[in-house]
């Protein structure tokens, strides 16, 4: 029987297959007292374009209840690092979260004032999504449901943030307030690397080791 459950939240046009779900995967493997998930937030191109922070987050919630989960840790990737706070503010039940380059607010995809009202005025906005392989429509009901997330939350758990200092998707800068703001509770690791991290899997195995684990794990 698993003694620790950890679900990785994949970013906002990523998957369960993403590069770091799928690395985390192999190695989770060797681990039988883990119970780790890695959760599809858009199986269908639908689930995608109807896509809210709010709809996640009970998503996530659903995913919990349907399989009957304790406590619980949490792996999320960038905007996966924002449902994973709100969702343990909202819920409870996380005891540790480790946040990869995460959204720590909403941030409007980085879209100027101009984009914002040409994507409200027509409904719809295209988005490549590298999963399907190609543009899906994307509803701004995101953009709405998002405005509710603007400010920074405190964390419900303790949490390791590792951020890159090449982000240009999400500011390295908002991981460095959040920490300060909330030094009782977070770490923080910065690093030469861009958004994906991708390059440096294996710290964040390291991290997964250390941090998440409540038995340190040796040899890898």
């Amino acid at each position: 029987m698993s003694e620790q459950t950890i679900l990785f939240l994949h970013g906002f046009t990523a998957s369960a297959r993403s590069t770091k779900a799928q690395y985390l995967g192999e190695r989770f493997k060797a681990l039988p007292q883990v119970d780790f998930d890695a959760i599809d937030f858009n199986p269908t191109p639908a689930d995608f374009e109807h896509m809210t922070t709010t709809g996640l987050i009970h998503r996530l919630r659903q995913f919990v209840l349907d399989r009957d989960l304790g406590a619980l840790s949490i792996i999320g990737s960038s905007y996966g690092g924002l449902i994973a706070l709100h969702y343990a503010h909202r819920f409870g039940g996380v005891e540790k979260m480790l946040l990869l380059a995460p959204g720590l607010c909403w941030l409007s995809g980085g879209l100027s004032d101009e984009e914002l009202a040409h994507w409200r005025d027509r409904g719809i906005v295209p988005v490549f999504h590298p999963a399907f392989g190609r543009e899906l429509p994307l509803r701004y009901d995101l953009q709405r449901d998002g405005l509710c997330y603007l400010e920074f939350i405190p964390p419900s758990a303790p949490t390791l943030i590792i951020h890159g200092w090449n982000d240009s998707t999400v500011p390295v800068d908002h991981s460095r307030r959040y920490a300060a703001d909330f030094a009782d509770s977070v770490q923080l690791i910065e690093m030469d690397a861009d958004h994906d991290l991708n390059g440096h899997l294996d710290l964040i195995w390291e991290s997964v080791q250390t941090f998440l684990l409540r038995t340190k794990q040796g040899g890898e």
